[in-house]
């Protein structure tokens, strides 16, 4: 038995809140997005309901995208409720790949769209859960996101860490200016006390910066505490 590879092409979906209105895509209109967020969601999540989180933070001035995994399977034995996960351990290099190239081309056209500038916007990168190690990986292997000065200006990882895959070390100069921010519920059954701890200690062994935000709750996004993250 021989296993192969193809690459095909294949339908995704992203969505976006705030950026120029779409029925004002003018000349006036573009151009006034200061700050964009790539937010991806969580393993078994829907990006339609996870998104509505981050309507208080959207702006004319704050673009937040957000896109849908790729995979995506059935929650419940009646095949009613679906969720999407990123990725698994199987074929994994491939896996990562086709995430950086479907994030790419989500960037592209949504900040084509809203008549954004990739290279020089502010950006922020946010993932929750599984999408921590997703947001990471693109920031760190995007061909878009190295033609920045800055690969990112704000990093968050909720509920999540960075991948174990990933050096430290050797992505320090790019990790110290990303205003790196840790954060979990005090009963996050994830992200645990202790893994929360154990990814401070590498963190400060690699010499990069970081803060850490906890709030009482579970493995959830918080409401109080991503309006704060909004106001930075």
């Amino acid at each position: 038995m021989t296993t192969h590879s193809i690459e095909t092409l294949r339908t995704a979906r992203y969505l976006t809140l705030g950026g120029p209105p779409p029925e004002d895509l003018t000349a006036d209109a573009l151009g006034g997005v200061r700050e964009v967020w790539l937010a991806c969601h969580g393993y078994g999540q829907s990006a339609a309901r996870w998104a509505r989180h981050f309507e208080p933070l959207a702006s004319a001035e704050r673009l937040i995208v957000v896109p849908e995994a790729l995979s995506k399977f059935y929650l419940d034995d009646r095949y009613q409720r679906v969720g999407a996960s990123w990725m698994t351990r199987e074929n994994r290099e491939s896996e990562v790949a086709d995430q950086i190239r479907y994030l790419d081309a989500v960037m592209t056209e949504a900040c084509g769209r809203a008549g954004v500038d990739l290279a020089s916007v502010r950006l922020v990168g946010f993932g929750f859960s599984q999408g921590t190690a997703t947001i990471m990986r693109w920031l760190e292997q995007s061909a878009l996101v190295a033609q920045r000065p800055r690969r990112a200006n704000r990093v968050i990882l909720w509920g999540g860490r960075v991948p174990t895959d990933l050096d430290l070390g050797a992505q320090r100069p790019w990790l110290e200016q990303a205003d790196l921010h840790i954060i979990a519920g005090d009963r996050d059954a994830v992200a645990t006390p202790g893994r929360v701890i154990a990814q401070e200690t590498a963190l400060r062994e690699a010499g990069i910066p970081y803060q850490t935000i906890t709030f009482s709750g579970e493995h959830r996004l918080n409401a109080r505490v991503l309006a704060g993250l909004g106001a930075l």
